[in-house]
């Protein structure tokens, strides 16, 4: 018997049942994608788990685990462990590959979120903070414990990886701040219309000008709503499908 809240979706096949399993922590975003395809078979007979296990083994697939209500691949031994096991291979780099396919997907759906967001917003691209700040919202958007605090977790992170100490960080992201929040009053100046453009920096916070951090973390709120937005359309269009079939 499989309980139901570890069910999240159950496909047939000829010779098998295989379900894939919701994410137990809820300390994670339900968005963020595991870093192992993880497979596990049940048997009654300790002699067929035992002869499939050292075929997989041989193959340096996987061990098994006989655990008792959570079963992710289930085989037909009655055809033999070598069958068996050959089965299991074929699943296990389909399984793979898929799960590979969809962590490109995410990311690219996340790059694209950034991306309109940013655009929204007019900060110059050609600004070395630009890159600096695309950065931090895909690591953020991973893991927002980054941000808490940004200067300790995200800082040394994006120093290591564009070879640059914390106060160039620093200098880069304040310069690109202040010349957004500088471009947008000249803009209001000469009579532009807040329509010409989806976000304001200078108008959205009502707490007084907007810092560095304060504008990082308002930007990473942003791409997850907006995220959670096109997953939500996503769902919709799908349900709709399958209601006209």
């Amino acid at each position: 018997m499989i309980a139901e809240e570890h069910i999240d979706m159950i496909t047939e096949h000829r010779d098998s049942f295989i379900y894939f399993q919701r994410p137990e922590s809820t300390k994670e975003p339900a968005f963020k994608p595991d870093a192992v395809v993880q497979i596990l078979l049940t048997a009654s007979d300790s002699e067929l788990l035992g002869n499939v296990n050292r075929h997989l083994c041989k193959q340096g697939i996987m061990g098994l685990f006989d655990m008792s209500g959570r079963v992710q691949y289930i085989l037909d031994g009655r055809k033999g462990a070598s069958f068996a096991a050959n089965k299991f291979s074929a699943f296990s780099d389909f399984a793979t590959l898929s799960f590979q396919e969809s962590i490109a997907e995410g990311d690219c759906a996340v790059d694209n979120c950034i991306d309109t967001i940013l655009r929204g917003y007019g900060f110059r691209t050609r600004l070395r903070g630009y890159a600096l700040l695309k950065r931090m919202l895909r690591l953020t958007f991973a893991d927002p414990a980054l941000l808490r605090p940004a200067t300790k977790r995200l800082y040394p992170q994006i120093a290591k990886e564009f070879r640059v100490n914390l106060p160039q960080i620093e200098r880069n992201m304040r310069y690109m701040t202040q010349t957004l929040l500088a471009d947008e009053e000249a803009a209001l100046s000469q009579g532009v219309p807040l329509s010409s453009k989806k976000y304001w920096l200078s108008q959205d916070d009502k707490e007084g000008r907007p810092t560095v951090i304060t504008t990082l973390v308002k930007l990473h709120n942003q791409v997850v709503s907006e995220y959670k937005l096109r997953l939500s359309q996503k769902y919709k269009t799908a349900l709709n499908k399958e209601k006209r079939r």
